[in-house]
């Protein structure tokens, strides 16, 4: 017996002006691979697309200033609108923007032939400059470091407006004249943090460093004395006290920072 396989083709029930923002919107994001909108003037359609991406590379601009400075116009503008095209981002928000952009160079990226010409610490780079705009704009935490007054039997951790990073790149000195194209023997350690003046900035460290304040963004219930003597253990330091006198001289210059503040 034959059938009409017509038969078995279900009706597209979507409402016009629901498939007309489906064209719209893929238009907008795609325009060389969707059609154009045919209910919608052309003029129009375009002035949106155009208006929409510029929006869009203007806060990527903002956001990533080193990335932008030492890459080719052509290839920044083909990064941007691989963003704007493929990424679906999961915020609505402007201000998150930088970090839809991390997590695009982490999948959607990776699947264009033309990554192939990124910059080999781009990834880094850009996490680095989302650190800056991050604490840029963080919440200040209710306590502060004006308090601490026995810093070696009090409990301390990290403020919000700070971040303890570890690179394989010296991201920190990354400019036009300086373009890696390997990573780094040694790590890059830095703590980026918003001073008093309000600007972000940061300073580089050393591993030793970066495990206390790594310790220190968590920590609840340890006093400085006891994190510090835990710490001697991990490393396996064959004098604990020096560990412990090397750490308060580093705290001491953090809690003048405002970078660590009480715990409670």
């Amino acid at each position: 017996m034959n059938h009409d396989k017509t038969k078995n083709v279900q009706p597209d029930n979507t409402p016009s002006f629901i498939r007309t923002q489906h064209q719209f919107t893929q238009y907008i994001r795609d325009p060389k691979n969707s059609p154009k909108p045919t209910d919608i003037e052309g003029r129009r359609m375009d002035m949106y697309r155009d208006l929409l991406f510029t929006n869009i590379s203007n806060v990527l601009s903002d956001a990533f200033p080193v990335l932008k400075t030492i890459s080719d116009p052509e290839h920044w503008e083909e990064l941007c609108r691989d963003f704007f095209t493929h990424h679906q981002s999961h915020s609505p928000y402007f201000s998150e923007i930088s970090q839809e952009f991390i997590q695009f160079l982490q999948t959607e990226r990776l699947q264009n032939p033309l990554a192939k010409g990124d910059f080999p610490f781009l990834l880094e780079l850009t996490h680095y400059e989302w650190a800056e705009l991050y604490v840029s704009i963080a919440e200040e935490d209710e306590t502060n470091s004006n308090g601490i007054s026995d810093p070696l039997n009090e409990i301390l951790t990290v403020t919000s407006t700070a971040l303890s990073l570890a690179y394989t790149y010296p991201v920190h000195k990354i400019s036009p004249d300086i373009l890696p194209t390997e990573p780094s023997e040694e790590t890059t350690y830095l703590v980026v943090y918003r001073s008093t003046d309000n600007r972000a900035t940061f300073l580089e460290t050393t591993a030793m460093t970066h495990a206390l304040l790594t310790a220190l963004s968590d920590n609840t219930e340890l006093t400085t004395k006891e994190l510090l003597s835990k710490l001697a253990e991990d490393l396996q330091h064959p004098d604990p006290q020096v560990v412990i006198d090397g750490g308060l001289t580093i705290l001491q210059d953090f809690i003048s920072r405002g970078i660590v503040i009480t715990s409670h």
